[in-house]
């Protein structure tokens, strides 16, 4: 028996561009995390290219009637992107125009769960003795610590506005979006037919397995505040498993809110949209 426990919270923007997939028939668990192009876009509806691609790849999974390969699902999920977008005549060939999403999802099975992971949203396993098993990694960190580089630099020269500080990075958060599905750079589901080649995925064994966490990089704390005596991952598990997916994530915000120009903790907005899931495995 699973039990679950969920939260979003949206960031500073009109939007939570941000997804939880339910799917409990199928087993299917997961957040998302929609971006948006770096050329504006809204719908007719009022919606932003990020919001709308969590939303569809979230509609597509929660309407599966049987779940077979997830790498497969997420293909097909991808394809429905490309869709959408050329039917909203985006340019398919210009990534700074492209909407996408992050996205984690596992599948819980009787002996095993499966997982399936693109761009930086993360899945954390944490066994009964209390071990922290990260099944994921960051793939965008490599590209975003020159721009948090910069920022900080930034910050050291005096700079003191958050809009300032995201003037000196913008050429560096578009150019990382040519970066997307290629070798070097990340994997995301943006309709582009290389993102089935940058997802990653795999399944573990189930046993004595009593909480999997699921995160968008909104709820990822402050590098700076975790003790450096204590592995990242692990201090992001246990608080959360010790005050609960709400209290974290209100306690995070709070943190933000009283660093609204992004100069103590360096990041690209106040606020990111934040999303989380934890599973707790009630059959130990």
């Amino acid at each position: 028996m699973v039990t679950i426990e969920q939260y979003t919270l949206k960031g500073i923007h009109f939007l939570n561009e941000d997804a939880l997939i339910i799917h409990e028939q199928a087993g299917l668990y997961g957040v998302l995390d929609g971006v948006s192009s770096v050329v504006p876009y809204l719908s007719d509806k009022k919606e932003t290219g990020g919001y709308v691609a969590a939303q569809a790849v979230k509609n597509f999974f929660e309407s599966l009637d049987q779940v077979e390969q997830l790498a497969e699902h997420a293909a097909a999920a991808n394809d429905k992107l490309r869709e959408l977008m050329q039917q909203a005549h985006v340019d398919m060939e210009k990534k700074d125009g492209l909407w996408g999403t992050a996205l984690a999802l596992v599948r819980i099975q009787e002996e095993r769960v499966e997982f399936l992971q693109t761009g930086d949203c993360m899945i954390l396993a944490v066994y009964q003795d209390g071990e922290v098993r990260p099944l994921t990694w960051r793939q965008v960190a490599h590209l975003e610590t020159p721009a948090i580089a910069k920022w900080e630099e930034g910050v050291n020269q005096g700079l003191t506005r958050q809009q300032e500080l995201h003037g000196t990075v913008i050429d560096i958060i578009r150019e990382n979006r040519f970066k997307s599905n290629v070798n070097g750079g990340y994997g995301v589901l943006n309709g582009d037919p290389r993102a089935v080649d940058f997802l990653e995925y795999g399944k573990i064994n189930r046993s004595r397995i009593a909480h999997l966490i699921l995160l968008t990089d909104g709820l990822f704390w402050p590098v700076n505040d975790v003790p450096s005596d204590r592995s990242y991952w692990d201090y992001i598990a246990k608080r959360i498993l010790l005050y609960g997916l709400e209290q974290y994530t209100q306690e995070l915000q709070d943190i933000e809110e009283a660093d609204p120009e992004c100069l103590t903790h360096a990041r690209f907005k106040k606020s990111d949209d934040k999303t989380g899931l934890v599973l707790h495995f009630n059959d130990l």
